[in-house]
């Protein structure tokens, strides 16, 4: 079996493990410390950024979904309005309302002189 050159690291770990304790000194303390730190700052970071993606795409997707409800009653309120202003539609409105047709000869026009002064 080939000999593996082991690191510092490792032959520390291997040599506490069968001595039945680590030897601590401020130095790898220190470095037990960060690594700890930087591990947990990096997987706060990586969930913050997670859950805030996660939360704009909910939003994402309730806005499309306003959209299409939107867009639906939109469509709806335009056939509302062409059938409301259908030529048809606007007589039967006017002579329920008492309107009547009017003829050439009951329309009066008014003359209104021109460069008079007169404001409208």
């Amino acid at each position: 079996m080939p000999t593996v050159k082991q690191t510092s690291l490792v032959t520390w770990v291997a040599h506490g493990i069968k001595r039945g304790r680590f030897e601590w000194d401020r130095r790898k303390v220190r470095w037990a410390i960060a690594a700890v730190l930087t591990v947990t700052l990096i997987a706060s970071a990586y969930l913050l950024v997670t859950s805030h993606t996660a939360a704009q795409g909910r939003r994402i997707e309730q806005l499309r979904a306003d959209l299409l409800r939107l867009e639906a009653e939109n469509e709806g309120l335009e056939e509302e309005i062409a059938r409301a202003a259908a030529t048809s539609r606007l007589n039967e409105r006017a002579a329920r309302l008492g309107f009547v047709p009017v003829g050439a000869e009951q329309v009066e026009f008014l003359a209104v002189p021109v460069g008079s002064g007169a404001q409208p």
